[in-house]
């Protein structure tokens, strides 16, 4: 259901530009808690010098990190292009209610408890999908670490990430949190730039494909790392890199899931991993030697 629904909205992949260069972002569930998620990724914003302006959303606060918070969504009078939410999984329906009626039309879902977790998961995801396609919402996620787009004209880290991404001119995609995660600490570590990153999560709206287009035409994206334990729609993923490797990336690097991509219905893929190296190490390393020039 969640594919049809990408498939059938014609603003998922026009929304895109706002889901990477929004000029406000609202924080849903900011916290004071500085050992929560939603703490963290304000933070990484502010300490990004994120160019845009911020908007952190708690019933509960005045002001966290030196910004102003809003009891609601609904409360904040200026234009919102772009929602992170991080809220109790009960809470996400609700939000995007609110989303909608403030006109909010790109979000990222950081929440998880979703189909990851079994049928009932399942059903609530579901039931985003309905609520974000009658508001004319695309997000991405949910169950997700969030997204980056480290361009100077834009500055965005919208994660929780503890180490700060450079930036550089590799885009990389990673479908598991964990593998996320251990990717941007690895790259911090070593000097390895990006240009944009990408947490997909569960892929209910955005998936590895919509990406794909995108980085296509993003001049400053040189690699691209991938990191995917299915493909939503093989056929259209092949179509994608192929596009890319006879365009402007001849040697992209892909690193796929070491026991094989699957298919949406489960069936294992014979994609070989493009990387020079079984190891995400090497494969960082040739990605930064060969976007490099």
């Amino acid at each position: 259901m969640a594919n049809l629904i990408a498939e059938m909205q014609p603003q998922t992949t026009e929304l895109l530009p706002t889901l990477f260069n929004p000029k406000s972002i609202a924080i849903i569930g900011a916290s004071r808690d500085e050992k929560s998620v939603s703490f963290g990724m304000l933070k990484n914003l502010l300490l990004g010098n994120f160019k845009g302006r911020l908007y952190p959303v708690n019933p509960k606060a005045d002001s966290i990190l030196g910004l102003k918070a809003y009891k609601s969504v609904l409360e904040i009078e200026e234009e919102v292009q772009l929602a992170l939410i991080a809220v109790p999984r009960e809470a996400v329906p609700g939000v995007l209610e609110e989303c909608g009626e403030k006109n909010i039309q790109a979000a990222v879902i950081i929440t998880a408890g979703f189909k990851e977790i079994g049928e009932k998961g399942k059903k609530l995801e579901e039931q985003i999908i309905g609520i974000a396609q009658s508001h004319g919402i695309t997000f991405l996620g949910p169950n997700c670490l969030g997204i980056i787009n480290a361009a100077p004209d834009v500055q965005m880290n919208a994660t929780f990430a503890r180490r700060k991404a450079e930036r550089g001119n590799v885009s990389f995609l990673s479908q598991s949190g964990a593998v996320g995660v251990y990717g941007l600490e690895f790259a911090a570590e070593n000097g390895i730039g990006f240009s944009k990153f990408v947490s997909l999560g569960n892929k209910a709206m955005l998936n590895e494909n919509h990406m794909l287009n995108l980085l296509a035409k993003d001049a400053s994206t040189k690699a691209i790392l991938a990191y995917l334990e299915d493909l939503i729609d093989p056929r259209a993923f092949i179509d994608a890199a192929s596009r890319i490797t006879r365009g402007k990336m001849p040697n992209p690097f892909w690193r796929l899931n070491p026991e094989g991509a699957k298919a949406g219905n489960g069936r294992s893929l014979p994609i070989p991993a493009r990387s020079p190296s079984a190891t995400t190490c090497s494969t960082f390393y040739s990605a930064r030697a060969g976007s490099s020039g």
